[in-house]
């Protein structure tokens, strides 16, 4: 019987075509051997990840401390992550997708959804999405500096009143929402 394998496939990077088979584990990172130095990919760690491949063929992946992160799915990971067929994993500039996992792993994850007969009246249940929150209003953030007077003038977004500091006595204040006509200052 053939060991179990995991492939994963470089979508883009250095390394790009690159097909890497894990039967055990791979160490990424810059001061590995092999597929693991991803081409010198200049963006990784010496020790940026590993990815494991355990007796019931379930495959993960760990950031070993790396300074760029590691990403599932454009997500950063902070402990070990199961990975699935398709994930795409994100290391420094190079981005490897899971071709491939044992048939253990395919057959184990089949038997533990339940199965339910479907009717013509009743069509198949479609999985919720989790709602996506619209992106936040464009944010204009302007800083002026008069290095003359010591003093600084900070605008969000162009309707709303500056905020104004000067540095004085060794620290920054923020002026009064209208400074008294007695404050010199270079801002009027």
């Amino acid at each position: 019987m053939a060991q179990a394998a995991a492939r994963l496939q470089v979508v883009a990077g250095k390394a790009v075509g690159l097909s890497i088979l894990i039967e055990d584990e791979l160490i990424i990172g810059r001061s590995t051997e092999g597929a693991g130095r991803l081409a010198d990919d200049d963006e990784i760690s010496r020790l940026h990840a590993r990815v494991s491949l355990d007796a019931g063929g379930f495959c993960a992946i760990e950031d070993l401390g790396s300074t760029n992160g590691t990403f599932v799915n454009g997500l950063r990971i902070s402990s070990s992550h199961v990975l699935a067929e398709g994930d795409t994993i994100e290391i420094g500039q190079t981005t490897l997708v899971v071709r491939e996992l044992p048939s253990a792993v395919t057959d184990a994850t089949t038997e533990l959804r339940p199965q339910r007969q479907l009717t013509p009246e009743q069509p198949p249940a479609r999985e919720a999405q989790p709602a996506r929150e619209p992106p936040p209003p464009a944010l204009s953030l302007q800083v002026e500096v008069d290095f003359v007077h010591c003093e600084a003038r900070v605008s969000l977004n162009e309707a709303v009143e500056p905020a104004k500091f000067s540095f004085r006595d060794g620290s920054w204040r923020m002026f009064p929402s209208r400074p008294s006509n007695d404050e010199e200052g270079g801002f009027a």
